[in-house]
């Protein structure tokens, strides 16, 4: 008997199905943080630098201390114009003028609420212990909502304000000028 001989041609053999490929979604973008979404913004600057100096500001403001104001206040100060000059400096694009008056405006803003809520807090607190003392009606004297509210109704033009708001100017605005640094300004435009 011979042995048959099968041609490879001969036997069919089954073709491989093709696998649909795998759909796999583009990754996903993830969200932009807060501050990447501020610094995207025009009046993200504005306002992050605003929130700085405000609450820092009332913060701060119960720091102040009966004694030694000159010295407390002056630290304070100095603390409230670099944490609102850098946080208008990272948030802002350029460093130009724009840029320098926001800092300057907010800081001066946020020593005010700082230094005149702490001194109203507490000159008029120890006032008020007089007539608590005689068993009067005030008892501990206004406290420190009430001279929050003082600090905002009393209009922001101090000698503080302004020399705090112009180191915040200075901070937001430091750095080498650019190849065209005429045009990094929108007062230019």
């Amino acid at each position: 008997m011979a042995a048959r001989k099968t041609t490879p041609s001969a036997t069919p053999t089954p073709e491989p199905t093709p696998q649909p490929a795998a759909t796999t979604p583009p990754p996903a973008q993830p969200s932009p943080s807060v501050l990447g979404r501020l610094r995207s913004n025009r009046m993200g600057a504005v306002l992050g630098g605003l929130v700085v100096a405000l609450v820092l500001g009332a913060l701060l403001s119960v720091l102040v201390p009966d004694s030694q104001l000159l010295l407390a206040l002056i630290l304070l100060g100095l603390g409230e114009a670099a944490a609102v000059g850098f946080t208008v400096r990272y948030l802002s694009e350029c460093r130009g003028l724009k840029t320098q008056t926001t800092a300057f405006v907010l800081t001066a803003i946020g020593v005010h609420v700082l230094a005149t809520t702490g001194m109203v807090n507490q000159q008029i607190g120890n006032l008020g212990a007089i007539p608590g003392s005689l068993g009067g009606g005030l008892g501990s004297g206004l406290g420190w909502d009430d001279a929050l509210l003082a600090a905002l109704a009393i209009p922001a033009v101090s000698t503080g304000a302004v020399v705090c708001g112009l180191i915040a100017a200075i901070i937001a605005g430091w750095g080498p000028r650019g190849e065209g640094h005429a045009h990094s300004d929108d007062a230019t435009a």
